[in-house]
């Protein structure tokens, strides 16, 4: 097996473990980079919506932001905890740490720690409320 390949497997299984459900067909509420050094994610879990971002490439916090429909952006950091030995992740849940602005479509950004280069990691994400 490809080593990317196998470590994109790695990380996308270690997010399925974390209780992210599939999104629905078309929906980009998910993504792994290529090489599996990392995935994001906006899904529901157990109902609940949360921000996360996994790894095994680096360590220290990431800022995770919320552009609402109508309104400005909200950014929070939160630090990469351990998960398993090599494999850390952060989470915010999104009722708890950004402003509701009521129905329409949320898009989502995740970038990396500053010791890193502070660059976006990955595509936008969104979501629906």
């Amino acid at each position: 097996m490809h080593f990317a390949y196998g470590t994109a497997l790695l990380a996308a299984a270690a997010l399925v473990l974390a209780g992210v459900s599939a999104p629905a067909a078309g929906a980009a509420e998910a993504y792994c980079h290529p090489t599996g050094d990392y995935c994001t994610s906006v899904a529901k879990v157990r109902g609940k919506r949360y921000l996360r971002v996994g790894t095994f490439s680096f360590r220290g916090s990431v800022r995770m932001c919320v552009t609402p429909p109508r309104g400005e952006r909200e950014c929070v950091s939160r630090r990469l905890a351990s998960a398993s030995s090599s494999f850390v992740q952060a989470s915010a849940r999104w009722s708890t740490w950004f402003t509701n602005h009521g129905r329409g479509r949320y898009r989502a950004s995740f970038y990396a720690p500053s010791d890193v280069g502070n660059f976006q990691l990955g595509p936008f994400l969104y979501f629906r409320r």
